[in-house]
């Protein structure tokens, strides 16, 4: 079953995020919206600014990637790597989820 893998991070890593996914071969296309994100603790996030701060939303960046099923968790492991963030004490850039596409096709 085809799979979306959504992709919401900090839009100032919206460029190096794009550069990884290109590098990692099962990625062939990827989608890139601009969006806003609000989140009660704010405090420990080192991508806020000052004025995202007093705002109480930040600009962030979603991306879909549309993979088969069993190519999730290649591309997962492979930005985890390439942004170093295994380690639990390392910055996060953002989140990921994994949706079920039902359907699937070109217009």
């Amino acid at each position: 079953m085809m799979k979306c893998l959504t992709l919401i991070v900090a839009a100032s890593a919206k460029r190096d995020l794009a550069d990884r996914l290109r590098t990692i071969e099962v990625v062939e296309g990827f989608t890139i919206l601009s969006c806003e994100g609000h989140r009660s603790e704010t405090q420990h996030d080192a991508f806020l600014s000052v004025r995202d701060r007093v705002v109480g939303y930040v600009p962030r960046v979603r991306v879909d990637v549309i993979l088969e099923d069993e190519e999730v968790k290649v591309v997962i492991k492979a930005l985890k790597k390439s942004f170093f963030t295994d380690d639990e004490d390392r910055t996060r850039i953002g989140i990921w989820f994994v949706s079920d596409i039902q359907a699937f096709g070109e217009i």
